[in-house]
């Protein structure tokens, strides 16, 4: 296979440090689950719902290096190898991977994304209370659903868990004035919500590096964030990261399908504004 054009989204992976910013690391979990490489253990993979591979290695593993791709990550374009097919399994769920991205500069870890999931079928389900993560084959009864919806113009076919929240400016409640709506990302793959700069009327140039705001969604409520501001080309306007997910809620189910996909949401906490871990 020769160098390849085909564009892959990783988007995720340096929300607590890149761009040669040091951002300190946020106390939100990210998720992982023991992956095997052709029957070797390897070190787990994180879950990334964010990410728009199926596989992401920090190394080959032995596989043969057959060509390259270009992916996108929140540190901009860069060209990473792609690997033979190969035989994995992932928290007990044994498949075969085409091919694996190796060599992505900002994370030397593996992952798998929701292509993973969407092939699979598995619901992916993250307990934010015990920060664990199991595998089901439905979804469980009852729960908020919030459904998937299009991803943006520029990011046409990253078909994953993009929703549509309101945004607001500052840690007070947002109003039909104030608020904008957006389709976010819901990042696993992130334990920091990020935000592109200038997206809100009121960024000015003293916001450097964080800015305070409050996301919602009618459903779940309202969710005040320190979140970090990020001028990549290309990426979605707000990313959220784990540690806005558990504030709204303790148990998170993702199920994807061939028509998008929904998010299932369990929640044992009081409704009002809850801080994120970014904004404690």
């Amino acid at each position: 296979m020769s160098k390849s054009a085909v564009i892959f989204w990783v988007l995720g992976w340096i929300l607590v440090g890149g761009c040669g910013a040091a951002w300190p690391a946020a106390e939100a979990p990210r998720f992982s689950a023991p992956l095997f490489v052709e029957g070797k253990a390897v070190s787990p993979a994180i879950l990334d719902t964010g990410g728009g591979y199926e596989v992401l290695l920090r190394e080959d593993f032995g596989l043969e290096v057959i060509g390259q791709a270009r992916v996108l990550a929140f540190g901009g374009m860069e060209t990473v190898d792609l690997t033979e097919g190969f035989t994995y399994s992932v928290g007990g769920i044994e498949t075969k991977a085409s091919f694996a991205l190796t060599g992505l500069s900002i994370c030397q870890c593996n992952g798998v994304g929701y292509p993973f999931f969407l092939k699979t079928g598995v619901v992916l389900g993250l307990d934010f209370a015990g920060t664990s993560a199991t595998f089901l084959e439905t979804l469980p009864i009852g729960g908020v659903i919030i459904p998937f919806v299009a991803p943006p113009e520029s990011l046409a076919g990253f078909e994953t868990a993009f929703v549509m929240v309101e945004v607001a400016d500052g840690f007070d409640p947002p109003s039909a004035g104030n608020a904008l709506a957006v389709r976010a990302l819901l990042d696993t793959g992130a334990n920091r919500t990020a935000m592109r700069r200038n997206f809100l009327p009121s960024d000015s140039a003293l916001d450097l590096g964080t800015k305070d705001i409050t996301i919602g969604i009618p459903s779940l409520g309202t969710v005040a964030a320190n979140v970090i501001l990020f001028d990549t080309p290309g990426l979605p306007e707000l990313i959220i990261g784990t540690d806005v997910m558990g504030a709204w809620g303790d148990r998170w189910y993702f199920q994807f399908g061939p028509e998008r996909g929904v998010a299932c949401i369990h929640n044992d906490l009081p409704p009002g504004i809850r801080p994120s871990q970014s904004s404690e």
